[in-house]
């Protein structure tokens, strides 16, 4: 069913070998009681059924053993063994209790397991008391530092739970089958969701990718089955861009090994898929071919621009042990670059699912039982900060997170409101569920930047790059027009001042600087010139010191962009400088050929040849607005770029 759950092992060191060796011998040297005859009948018959993987039938006899001596700890020992084998967790802490106070001299080999089980079964006073109880054998025989860590922090975190609201989503997106894996547009009223159909997604049934929409009054309508992607075989773990014209998504091969009409490298693959404006659906699905391996890919999450691609691989050593670490590939413009894995700030030794990066572009979920938390799978949120580095992972908290495992995450644009798959109301029926974080796992709201890029004769598409950068020249976010429709959509956070560059080799560059009050609609329409002769370009934003010729050091986005247009052409320009009429005519004169050389020079310590350009200053000679206000003075003081050759 999930694309996280091929690797069943739970919790924290939870199979750690059977122990039927010392079930023998607490029964055959009893230091302090002898059971009776019978009691030992049943007991050894429970150890056959076990030996024959009867587990049901064992836990019968074993019971049947107690019913006839209560205090027989060899019984309690087996019992609590079968229980784990069963996964229940309560009825394993509690028999190895019983053990351990019959048979007292086995508590120093069986400490650990017992804060262990009371730790899994969400005993978390329990599992605390058993470990302060227990503190010199613990330090003297437990070498398990993430369990100790996790039994503090989960007693802790129940003592202290975190403020949130929860519940199901509104509409009819959840159902009586399971539904997980949400992937929201970053508009945030729209997304693809998965949806179990039938039984074992992997046996009996299949998994299938739905279309879902939120209307005014807030509820969730289904509009559509993805058809074009759907196969009677497994997909699911979607990922979206944030305009939904990109999807990445896990398939899976059957128990055939093999895929339904796709190609596929490993047992579960990632496959790319564009959404066409021309015929409305997306293209058939290609198999990533420079990601994936002979592991187990999954569980993509891209980034809002689409320029980054998180996901999860899998494999086993040599020595048996389960691998399962986050990795990070960059789209290099044909194909994805080499994958990293993340650093251990997020990987650990235990196993790490479910990343989504935030349309923030820096704030990382993920689910992970290699951290401290409250067992099984927990949900963790890190941050990427200014040099590149993550921050250390922060668990979200108690009772977002349980003793059971959470997944599924999504977090919506205003960076407040998650999504998850949970089965709490309905078990073993996974639906989606809306909550609110708690204020330290809270990611920046963003602003949304929709528009289309055409030519501006004939307003016909053009298919060109289109970069966001922020007040310090950092760019935070990249796209490719649609080449259909010219159209883009790219993300920033919603305080941030942002520059928006436009760039093809064949057209003259847009470059603008914007906040989030530049266009309240959020669509901007940038038509672009070619660059012919005669072409003239206006810089508006090349930032000179006041009343100086000396540019300033900080961001220049117009001229960055200018430099990398000529980089991309052969064409010859010259730079014509102007000024407004604050000063003398023949001051302003001097100043505007100053400024022409001293743009000159910062494209030429950019690497363009100096026979490519030519400069001109014309002052105060050309006004295009009127200079008895600020508006008018600002728009004349300007740099033009003319294209001469």
């Amino acid at each position: 069913m999930f694309k996280g759950r091929v690797f069943k092992a739970k919790g924290i060191g939870i199979r750690s070998g059977i122990y039927l060796a010392l079930t023998c011998m607490s029964f055959t040297t009893w230091a302090q009681h002898k059971p009776s005859k019978k009691a030992e009948k049943r007991l050894n018959e429970a150890i056959d059924l076990y030996m024959s993987r009867e587990v049901g039938l064992a836990l019968e006899r074993v019971d049947e053993a107690l019913r006839l001596d209560a205090e027989f700890s060899g019984a309690w020992m087996l019992k609590s063994q079968l229980c784990e084998e069963k996964g229940r967790w309560e009825c394993a802490t509690h028999s190895l209790g019983q053990a351990l106070e019959f048979q007292p001299d086995l508590r120093k080999k069986w400490h650990t397991k017992h804060v262990q089980f009371a730790f899994q079964s969400g005993q978390y006073d329990r599992a605390f008391k058993i470990l302060e109880d227990g503190e010199n054998l613990w330090k003297v025989h437990c070498k398990d530092s993430l369990l100790e860590a996790s039994v503090r922090f989960a007693f802790g975190a129940v003592a202290n739970p975190v403020e949130h609201t929860i519940a199901p989503l509104e509409g009819n997106v959840n159902t009586t089958m399971p539904e997980y894996y949400p992937a929201l547009f970053a508009t945030g009223d729209r997304m693809i969701f998965t949806r179990q159909i039938g039984g074992d997604a992997r046996l009996t049934g299949q998994e299938d990718f739905f279309e879902a929409r939120e209307d005014e009054f807030g509820f969730w309508r289904v509009v559509r089955g993805l058809n074009e992607i759907n196969t009677p075989g497994n997909e699911g773990a979607p990922a979206v861009r944030g305009d939904g014209r990109q999807l990445v998504f896990t398939a899976c091969a059957g128990i055939d090994g093999r895929y339904v009409g796709r190609y596929g490298e490993g047992s579960c693959d990632l496959f790319n898929s564009i959404w066409s404006a021309r015929d409305g659906h997306y293209t058939p699905a290609a198999n990533i071919e420079e990601l994936n391996s002979r592991a187990w890919e999954s569980q993509p999450s891209l980034s809002a621009d689409g320029h980054w691609l998180y996901y999860v691989r899998a494999y086993h050593t040599e020595s048996g042990k389960v691998v399962q670490d986050i990795y990070r590939s960059e789209w290099g413009g044909v194909a994805w670059g080499r994958p990293h894995r993340l650093p251990p700030e997020i990987n650990t030794p235990g196993r790490e699912e479910n990343p989504v990066l935030h349309p923030d572009g820096k704030t990382l979920y993920f689910a992970s039982n290699g951290h401290a938390g409250m067992g099984g799978m927990d949900l963790y949120v890190s941050r990427m900060q200014d040099d590149g580095t993550w921050s250390s992972a922060i668990n979200l908290g108690y009772p977002i997170n349980t003793e059971a495992d959470e997944n599924s995450l999504q977090v919506f644009p205003d960076g407040r409101t998650a999504l998850f798959a949970t089965d709490r109301s309905d078990p073993g029926n996974l639906d989606l569920w809306k909550f609110s974080l708690p204020e330290f796992a809270v990611a920046e709201k963003v602003s949304l930047w929709s528009g289309e890029v055409v030519q501006a004769s004939d307003g016909a598409p053009v298919q060109a790059t289109v970069v966001v950068f922020d007040i310090k020249g950092k760019q935070i976010g990249q796209q490719r027009s649609d080449a259909i429709d010219g159209r883009f959509t790219l993300s920033f956070p919603e305080d941030e001042t942002v520059t928006l560059q436009v760039t093809h080799p064949d057209y003259a560059f847009y470059s603008k600087t914007h906040d989030s009050n530049s266009h309240p609609d959020g669509v901007v329409r940038i038509e672009l010139t070619r660059l012919e002769v005669g072409t003239v370009l206006v810089l508006r934003d090349v930032r000179f010191a006041r009343s100086s010729f000396e540019l300033d050091n900080a961001f220049q986005p117009d001229l960055s962009q200018l430099a990398s247009t000529l980089a991309l052409s052969d064409i010859r320009i010259r730079i014509v400088g102007h000024t407004d009429n604050e000063g003398s005519e023949e001051r302003n004169q001097q100043l505007s050929e100053q400024r022409a050389v001293a743009v000159a020079n910062y494209l030429m310590e950019l690497g363009i040849q100096s026979n490519r350009i030519e400069t001109e200053g014309r002052g105060e000679s050309e006004p295009i607005a009127d200079n008895a206000t600020d508006q008018g003075r600002a728009a004349n003081r300007r740099t033009e770029i003319i294209v001469i050759d």
